[in-house]
């Protein structure tokens, strides 16, 4: 039997530029409203604009990304009234993976999740934040992928690139205040013991907790905005 989907290495150009931006968005490389041109983004990549204006399509069509002026495409807003609706979704599918996750994890398993959880707390306590939202999502999709519902996989993904931009605006305060920290401690010890009930409710109060620091980050039209004090670090 033929396999059903080519290794990305083979697969067509336009799909790894895709792969690409998509990777991009979810370690919040790209700002809310920032916008992405073919030109750019090919000179970018080294090819010409035609996949990456084929990635681009289907990007806009998925709503990760919003049409924009010609030959360009928009990363969205985010709205608070759009992250309180993304959270009670997100809630409900990464708290029945975690929950599936907890029934279902071998020694081994839970051992590569605690291995991932040190490499994150190393990066707080070097304070090395450059990498720290890849070793994160890292974290939580091993955890996910532990459920074994690719379809889960799937529709968690669409809502943490459509949160994608915003998340690099925990780094560093909310961060370091080691909240999260804490909760992911006690997924994965709740994982190793094989409580669903409490893996489920702890990954549900780390996003909940997360959401409500981005929710403080609303400017007076109810858009999620960088905080003052990250602007200030930038500059």
């Amino acid at each position: 039997m033929a396999k059903p989907f080519e290794k990305l290495e083979h697969a067509p150009l336009w799909m790894r530029v895709r792969h690409q931006i998509k990777q991009a968005l979810l370690a919040g490389r790209f700002e809310p409203g920032e916008t992405l041109t073919l030109r750019s983004l090919s000179e970018m990549f080294g090819i010409s604009v035609t996949p990456v204006r084929d990635a681009l399509t289907h990007l806009v069509a998925q709503g990760i990304l919003e049409a924009g002026p010609r030959n360009a495409a928009v990363v969205p807003d985010v709205s608070a009234d759009q992250l309180r609706e993304i959270l009670l979704v997100r809630t409900e599918l990464e708290g029945r993976a975690a929950r599936d996750a907890a029934t279902r994890a071998s020694p081994e398993m839970v051992a590569r999740v605690r291995t991932q959880l040190d490499i994150m707390r190393r990066l707080i306590r070097d304070r090395d934040f450059g990498t720290y939202l890849d070793e994160h999502r890292k974290f939580h999709f091993m955890i996910y992928s532990i459920a074994g519902v690719s379809l889960l996989n799937e529709l968690i993904e669409n809502l943490w690139l459509r949160t994608g931009p915003i998340l690099t605006y925990v780094i560093p305060d909310y961060v370091t205040s080691l909240r999260g920290s804490d909760h992911h401690a006690r997924i994965v010890e709740a994982i190793a013991a094989g409580d669903a009930d409490t893996a489920g409710a702890e990954i549900v109060a780390d996003i909940e907790e997360a959401a409500s620091y981005l929710l403080t980050c609303a400017d007076t039209d109810g858009r999620i905005r960088r905080p003052r004090s990250l602007e200030a670090d930038q500059r």
